[in-house]
């Protein structure tokens, strides 16, 4: 896991705390992660000649989000340059509460798109095996040829065909 990830994961596990003591930040944090791909917040983000506080302020102010706790959190990100964190800590604190709803998040790849009947069929198979409610982000990507990965929280299943033959390749190259 890289260094970024980990102070990600860190501020995710925190509002994750949060959120199990009955306060849900989850609808702000997503509209301020929206907001902090833009190139132009970017830049407000990193600036610092503007403040801290008042940096933070113009964000959740473009966010449309008036939580207090919201407000701190991107006052401390912006104070210690880590602004450019708020998409991953709102994916991870996404990824938090779907296991602790007991749903998963499964980020598949397939090489062409599945029609409803397949991918129903692979929901099922993924829930059965898992044990849990699943929700499927599925897209295409035609480099892997066949096949499937799966992404699972930070667990990847590479059943394509690429990456079968991107295996042999390496076997043979020993």
């Amino acid at each position: 896991m890289s260094m970024e990830r980990s102070i990600a994961r860190r501020y995710a596990v925190a509002l994750f705390e949060l959120y199990q003591e009955g306060l849900d930040l989850t609808d702000g944090l997503n509209r301020l992660a929206q907001v902090a791909v833009n190139k132009d917040a970017k830049a407000l983000l990193n600036n610092t000649q503007i403040s801290a506080n008042e940096r933070a302020r113009i964000i959740l102010k473009a966010a449309s989000v008036k939580e207090e706790g919201l407000l701190r959190l991107v006052t401390l990100l912006c104070s210690r340059g880590k602004a450019s964190l708020l998409p991953s800590i709102a994916e991870m604190l996404e990824k938090l509460v779907y296991d602790a709803d007991s749903k998963v998040m499964v980020d598949v790849t397939v090489a062409v798109e599945l029609d409803a009947a397949l991918a129903g069929k692979l929901k099922e198979s993924i829930r059965s095996g898992l044990g849990k409610e699943v929700e499927l982000n599925v897209h295409a990507d035609a480099s892997i040829l066949g096949g499937v990965i799966l992404n699972i929280g930070d667990r990847q299943i590479d059943h394509s065909v690429r990456g079968r033959l991107d295996g042999l390749k390496r076997a043979l190259s020993v």
